[in-house]
């Protein structure tokens, strides 16, 4: 891990800093993947939690603080940011409603939770270049296809993770199909806005004696089509509670995200029409979230970690997209 014991280091004597008394200088392992480094550590005033990720994905701070300056959004509490070393202290902000959810499944909370997310990005909408500005990247509609372009050049990537010449064959005639898919979301009144790639029940905390819900994981938002979120939400929600597009459950879930978008539409056919077409994007949109991520991290490194899920992606989006006409 980059310069780690520097980064414990740092921590440790902020942490000293803001008067808390350190239980261990040892901090305790929460995950550690190839782009985030989280650890915790005990203090006489509750745990604090110490993130790191490679320099190209490391606005997490900053974003977070904007958020919580400019848009009072319900995210973590940044104590202390070093951007030298790349890495955050965060206070403690309870459990993850998944584990919640798994024990008990409150499907009140859950869409609470979700429509706390929908809100919050409604109201960015409007003042989306204060991100832009900090380097927040653009992945808006009318950039897609050009951004997509670019990905499916690199084809010794796309070989080595597992899609064949004639595949990249294919993908590459699909950029008319995504040019007009963008155009036609783009007719419908919703502003582009913060996407969070991984919003999910797992980057949900819930303190609790208070109940307050709190965002996490926000260092690899774009700004791009709201509901590009809520498909990686329902994916998890459908794989983790045994769920399927046809159960009451996930339909009334469902539906309580519809109702925050329903007077952007004439009528909820043109609603579902904008979803459709959103979710078939949203498979570009995640094979984007990947590349950046092997770019971040180093390509042969996310490979050995987990290779295939780009290819894997790329598949689900041919099939996706081959519903619609040329």
């Amino acid at each position: 891990m980059y310069k780690l014991k520097e980064i414990i280091q740092w921590s440790c004597n902020s942490i000293s800093f803001l008067r808390y008394t350190l239980k261990s200088n040892q901090p305790e392992k929460v995950l550690i993947t190839l782009w985030s480094y989280v650890v915790r550590f005990e203090t006489s005033d509750g745990y604090i939690y110490l993130k790191h990720t490679p320099p190209l994905i490391a606005l997490e701070a900053t974003i977070i603080q904007i958020l919580h300056d400019q848009f009072h959004a319900p995210v973590p509490t940044v104590i202390a940011h070093n951007s030298e070393l790349n890495c955050f202290l965060m206070k403690d902000a309870g459990r993850s409603l998944r584990g919640i959810l798994k024990q008990k499944f409150d499907e009140a909370l859950l869409c609470k939770a979700i429509n706390q997310f929908i809100s919050l990005q409604l109201i960015v909408g409007d003042q989306v270049d204060v991100f832009l500005k900090i380097g927040v990247p653009d992945w808006r509609l009318d950039k897609l296809s050009d951004l997509y372009k670019k990905m499916i050049t690199q084809k010794d990537l796309l070989v080595t993770d597992g899609l064949s010449e004639i595949e990249i064959s294919k993908l590459d005639t699909m950029l008319s199909k995504i040019s007009n898919l963008c155009q036609k979301l783009s007719a419908y009144s919703i502003k582009q806005t913060i996407v969070q790639p991984d919003f999910s029940d797992n980057n949900i905390l819930i303190d609790n004696i208070s109940q307050k819900i709190t965002i996490i994981d926000l260092g690899e938002i774009t700004i791009s089509h709201p509901f590009f979120s809520l498909f990686n939400c329902f994916r998890q929600i459908k794989k983790h509670y045994a769920l399927t597009e046809k159960d009451d459950i996930y339909l009334r879930i469902k539906q309580a995200c519809f109702k925050n978008y329903m007077k952007f539409f004439e009528s909820k056919e043109h609603l579902l029409d904008a979803f459709t077409i959103a979710h078939t994007l949203w498979y570009v949109y995640e094979m984007l979230s990947q590349y950046r991520l092997m770019l971040a991290c180093g390509t042969k490194r996310i490979m050995s970690f987990q290779q295939g899920k780009f290819s894997n992606t790329a598949k689900e989006f041919m099939v996706s997209i081959a519903e619609f006409p040329s």
